[in-house]
């Protein structure tokens, strides 16, 4: 009878510690996506160029010579994306409109609480655009 009360407990247990193991996780993953734009595109490159020191194993030559391309190529994409923008919020803006027809007014005014949130992460990431150089 007591050996079925420790191995109860240690289930139990083991089920405790998954569960909070996964909970944990969620959260840090989740406050990592919705922060990930607090730090900005300076971060996005020293993130790019660690993982792929890491990854790749790069030696500080490979490194010298890589980041330069990473950054050329970051502010590339970084102008495209300012180049196409208008263009982005245009369809954002009739997504957005056809979404709105079909919601109640409480729907709506959340909606915007989102879309609003979304925005200002893109802005934080993307606040001026890149300079040629």
């Amino acid at each position: 009878m007591v050996s079925g009360k420790v191995w109860g407990g240690l289930v139990v247990l083991f089920l405790a510690g998954a569960l909070t193991g996964i909970a944990g996780t969620t959260l840090y993953h989740q406050y990592e996506q919705d922060h990930q734009g607090d730090r900005g595109s300076t971060a996005k490159h020293e993130r790019i160029m660690k993982r792929l020191t890491h990854e790749l194993a790069l030696t500080p030559a490979q490194q010298a010579d890589i980041e330069p391309m990473i950054s050329r190529t970051h502010v590339a994409i970084l102008q495209l994306r300012f180049a196409h923008q208008p263009e982005v919020e245009q369809v954002l803006t009739h997504g957005m409109a056809e979404i709105k027809a079909t919601l109640s007014v409480e729907q709506q005014a959340k909606l915007d609480g989102l879309y609003a949130n979304a925005a200002g992460r893109l802005r934080a990431t993307t606040c001026t655009p890149p300079r040629n150089g």
